[in-house]
């Protein structure tokens, strides 16, 4: 399968691809950069290259914007980043607030299922309950 090129920012939390979506100003490169304080490091901001191999997915930058990172009122940062990491997550940005006990989720993504959360980014536990999640998933692995 071609590569697929979508608008999410994607970062990596101990070895685990975290690919965040969601509608422009949900705060997609926000909830990153709360992440990167909280010892992930940045895939990619804004633009995500993702690419199929066998039942895996796996995250690039583009070339023009690797290691940049937005900072709203702040500027267009340069930090670390790495690449070619599997996707474990998908996280879902939403701009209210959702279903408190949510069922289990896959999302079908590249013809393939991964698991996937919905959140209101902007909450202050936004990023514990991706670290949870992630920990489920491998729990469950």
């Amino acid at each position: 399968m071609n590569p697929k090129t979508i608008h999410a920012t994607s970062v990596v939390l101990e070895d685990s691809g975290v690919l965040i979506v969601g509608n422009s100003g949900l705060g997609k490169s926000d909830l990153a950069l709360r992440l990167i304080d909280s010892g992930a490091t940045l895939i990619s901001d804004d633009i995500t290259i993702c690419k199929k191999v066998d039942d895996s997915i796996f995250l690039f930058p583009p070339l023009q914007t690797r290691g940049l990172l937005e900072v709203r009122e702040v500027g267009i940062m340069t930090v670390p980043y790495v690449d070619n990491i599997k996707l474990l997550l998908i996280v879902e940005l939403v701009d209210h607030e959702i279903e408190r006990l949510p069922s289990k989720k896959l999302g079908k993504f590249m013809n393939l299922n991964i698991s996937k959360i919905k959140i209101y980014g902007k909450n202050s536990s936004s990023v514990a309950k991706i670290k949870l999640k992630l920990n489920e998933i491998k729990d469950n692995a």
